[in-house]
């Protein structure tokens, strides 16, 4: 099982890392099996037990009982053993024992050219192993793979074996082009989808109203933003959103989704919706100071349907809870992760509003990248936000030391200079 250090790793990060056991683990041709940890309730016990041997049988005898402790988590290992592959020898003479081959296949330090030279023993490696960890119910059937009839769409009645590419006709993502219209109407599929939810929760036509009078406000939106604005779980969103607004897969609004009816390649005013990629850098040491989205965002897929199963008014899960980090941009506030997606818009610092503000020479068409924005234009925008979280992290981090270290006597505009001291320190590295 990978000894105390796998135990005790397994132990304090039970949600990430899975108990393995392994038959053979110096051998890698063969795949561990996995337990997960379940709750229960359960006693230890600890027993003392008398054996006698009177000829060949053997008596035992309890001799005293105790209990230890209450437990309160278990490992079950209720995953199938997948094939053990061992590299053997096929012996040539008649009597001779095969020999595992594990040292010759595989290195164990530098080897001498000569190495190369010599023949080799000839073993297959298998090429994978079972994806699933419990025996699945799979129908074999010659439709595995999409032909030209299901690429135009003339496809069987066949509603058992449809493949991936059927199912996901219905999704309303557009695939940024200049010259291909925009849908104005959404999809019946999702409109009866809509339906079909609200005559079992009444609560989703208000949820609805709600989120339609937000594009009504404006007419482009990120999934998260609605989120943060509305506080509607991601289950009731994801039927509401197809039917109000189109999802940008590519192009300037990425990720983003616009109104029925709204163009933003025609309009040079929605330059300022359009999608910010802004990632931390590693300068200052000020990349490590931001969790990643795993750290603080990690379910497993079965406590994902337990959520999504869940009534419209239980509490918001972690993947329904959006902070205010997570969308918008101020002064003195710090990214909650180290990715993050914003609008122009929505990225309140005055260098980059004036950037932003600045409207396209006439006779300027809509780029398939960059929008309606100059050139350069998302590095600067970038440039200014880290310089900015920079500052706010070192001065924070200054003001902890200083706290510690004194008893919190420092002054906080000695650690404002210090922030601002590291920060030019940082600045002048990149220019050179």
């Amino acid at each position: 099982m990978g000894g105390i250090k796998a135990l005790s790793q397994h132990y304090t990060q039970a949600n990430k890392k899975r108990l393995g056991f392994s038959f053979q683990p110096d051998n890698p041709f063969m795949k561990k099996i996995y337990a997960d940890a379940k709750p229960t309730a359960g006693v230890l016990f600890k027993l003392k037990v008398k054996k006698t041997k009177s000829g060949n049988e053997v008596k035992k005898e309890v001799i005293s009982t105790s209990i230890v402790g209450t437990v309160k988590k278990i490992n079950r290992f209720e995953s199938m053993c997948d094939f053990q592959y061992l590299p053997l020898s096929t012996p040539h003479i008649e009597g001779d024992k095969p020999q595992c081959l594990i040292e010759q296949i595989i290195p164990s330090g530098l080897d001498e050219l000569n190495s190369i030279l010599e023949p080799t023993p000839l073993f297959i490696t298998p090429s994978n192993f079972t994806r699933s960890d419990k025996p699945i119910t799979y129908c074999y059937t010659e439709k595995r793979y999409v032909t030209k009839d299901m690429m135009k769409g003339e496809s069987t009645n066949d509603e058992v074996h449809k493949t991936r590419m059927e199912r996901s006709l219905h999704l309303p993502r557009f695939i940024f082009s200049l010259n291909e219209e925009l849908p104005t109407e959404p999809n019946e599929y999702y409109i009866k989808l809509r339906n079909a939810r609200q005559a079992l929760n009444p609560s989703l036509e208000e949820e609805y109203n709600t989120v339609a009078k937000l594009f009504e406000e404006r007419p482009i939106w990120s999934l998260n933003l609605v989120k943060f604005h509305t506080k509607i779980k991601l289950s009731s969103l994801k039927v509401i959103m197809p039917c109000l607004a189109l999802y940008m897969r590519e192009g300037p609004w990425r990720m983003l989704w616009t109104r029925f009816g709204y163009d933003p390649r025609k309009e040079p005013g929605s330059r300022i919706y359009q999608t910010l990629d802004f990632r931390m850098r590693h300068a200052a040491g000020v990349h490590s100071m931001v969790s990643t989205r795993d750290e603080f965002v990690h379910c497993k897929k079965k406590d994902r349907i337990k959520n999504l199963s869940k009534s419209a008014i239980d509490d918001l899960s972690i993947e329904d809870t959006v902070y205010e980090g997570a969308v918008y941009f101020r002064p003195g506030m710090a990214p909650t992760q180290r990715q993050i997606y914003y609008q122009y818009c929505d990225v309140y610092l005055p260098e980059v509003q004036e950037l932003v503000s600045l409207s396209p020479p006439a006779g300027y068409t809509c780029h398939e990248r960059r929008g309606w924005l100059p050139p350069d234009t998302d590095q600067l925008c970038r440039d200014h936000i880290f310089r900015y979280v920079m500052q706010t992290l070192l001065a924070n981090r200054v003001k902890y030391e200083d706290g510690v270290g004194t008893g919190g006597e420092s002054s906080s505009d000695d650690a404002d200079e210090a922030a601002n001291a590291s920060v030019a320190e940082v600045d002048e590295s990149i220019n050179t």
